[in-house]
């Protein structure tokens, strides 16, 4: 699983000049708002979700004008790219409301989404206050195998429809998928239903996560090394990002580990943050502490408590300290602290992972050079 955002790659220049008086400071430029945790999916891998129809979880989200307020308060604070993502967040019936009150403060707006809840009126809403892109995930290419993903019979049908809505009003569209055991074998039919519908962007991702209270089960539905291998070098746009990756960083490869140091060396708390459902900021979505309620505190307060991880230095010896796979590597944080509650020890599948990865781009390498 990927992190959840990243800025406009064709507005980064434009960013890098606006921020560069704060000569390397920290910004809140980018953020996540996680608008519920519940949706109408029961997605066999899923980290998150909580059932469409829970009360209880229901009664503790923000209410509408509590994220109106919030969202105030970090547009005041600089915010200019904003995230917002679930569970399924159309699942809110004051998703309009909320949606246009982001649009109201300036800020650029993705949305992430299963699609099947988008009717004909939420699509043009999203189409006539220039949502900068919609996010899809597709979890197979025929309906048996989304379904059995889903756990919801008609999904695959209702998603069908939520993406030609969406193409129908030139919506920004992406799809994207996550790749499990249960539906690997219909990448190329998920892959010939996105040229289906005139789309090049299409991405996904194997790594899967333990659900945020701990628990592993979506950890069976993990596809092997070899798979998640084959996915980045059978592909030949996928290998040629992690060639460029260790062109890039070459030395280090051969010679310095790169993750001595800080714990936290991502854009985490420094120029990205994420709130959940219920009020609380913290580092990122796979970061849930250390967290700050903004029920208690304003946002600018919060933002500068939850940079005190940038701060942070190792502690702890881990193979990481002398491992040269570098950029290779996904290890980060979030993953220790989902297998070992600290920051630190690394993902033992991660890290096995992504030396794996090094040696075989490295052979590769040398294979072409010969």
């Amino acid at each position: 699983m990927d992190c959840d955002f990243q800025s406009d790659h064709g507005i980064d220049e434009w960013v890098e000049m606006m921020l560069s008086p704060l000569q390397g400071g920290r910004y809140p430029l980018s953020g996540t708002i996680e608008l519920t945790e519940r949706c109408n999916f029961t997605c066999q891998h899923c980290y998150i979700n909580q059932p469409a129809g829970d009360r209880l979880v229901k009664f503790r989200e923000l209410t509408t004008g509590q994220w109106k307020d919030i969202i105030d308060q970090f547009a005041d604070a600089g915010c200019l790219f904003l995230l917002v993502t679930g569970g399924e967040p159309l699942l809110r019936p004051d998703f309009a409301e909320i949606f246009l009150h982001i649009c109201s403060r300036g800020i650029l707006t993705h949305l992430f989404s299963n699609g099947s809840l988008l009717t004909p009126e939420i699509a043009d809403l999203l189409a006539e206050n220039n949502l900068r892109s919609l996010e899809i995930t597709l979890y197979g290419g025929t309906a048996e195998t989304y379904e059995k993903v889903t756990g919801m019979k008609g999904s695959f049908e209702r998603c069908l429809r939520g993406i030609e809505l969406a193409l129908e009003r030139n919506i920004t569209l992406a799809l994207k998928a996550v790749l499990l055991t249960t539906n690997l074998h219909e990448l190329d039919e998920m892959r010939a239903l996105v040229k289906s519908f005139g789309l090049t962007s299409f991405r996904y991702d194997g790594n899967l996560w333990p659900r945020i209270d701990g628990n592993p089960a979506p950890l069976a539905y993990q596809i092997s090394f070899e798979d998640l291998l084959s996915l980045d070098f059978d592909d030949a746009e996928r290998y040629d990002k992690w060639v460029e990756t260790y062109n890039q960083f070459e030395d280090q490869f051969k010679n310095v580990p790169a993750r001595a140091g800080r714990v936290f060396s991502c854009g985490a708390a420094f120029r990205s943050f994420h709130i959940d459902a219920y009020g609380n900021l913290c580092p990122c979505g796979m970061v849930r502490c250390p967290s700050f309620s903004l029920k208690e505190s304003d946002f600018r307060t919060a933002w500068e408590a939850v940079g005190d991880i940038r701060t942070w230095k190792k502690s702890m010896h881990t193979p990481c300290d002398t491992c040269t796979a570098n950029n290779l590597c996904s290890q980060c944080p979030g993953r220790s602290f989902s297998t070992h509650a600290d920051f630190e020890t690394p993902d033992p599948f991660i890290c096995e992972l992504g030396k794996k990865r090094a040696q075989r781009v490295i052979l590769q390498i040398q294979h072409e050079s010969i």
